[in-house]
């Protein structure tokens, strides 16, 4: 269930690349890609550690929020492995037309 996400965005931007493509010119097509990308953004500040077990789930006490999130090793790994995946997986939308 979390790794389809990749899957489904791959059949839908198959056919709506070449039709952004047609429409808008290449610039105009990575501009939205981007756009659709960027909104990711809000989903990705909402992943953030569970708070410790008998702590209060109010704001964190050791500081601001990323600077401990960016210490939660889980995160960090599960960040890696997407920022490798789609290092490879962006090549066919841009390359493909």
């Amino acid at each position: 269930l979390v790794v389809s996400g990749a899957s489904v965005s791959g059949l839908a931007l198959g056919p709506l690349v070449p039709l952004l493509l047609e429409t808008y010119g290449w610039r105009g097509a990575l501009l939205l890609l981007a756009a659709i990308s960027f909104n990711l953004v809000a989903a990705g500040a909402l992943l953030r550690p569970p708070p410790p077990p008998g702590e209060s789930p109010g704001p964190p006490k050791e500081g601001p929020g990323l600077v401990r999130l960016l210490r939660h090793g889980p995160f960090l790994r599960y960040t890696l492995a997407f920022v490798l995946v789609d290092a490879g997986y962006y090549v066919p939308f841009v390359h493909g037309e």
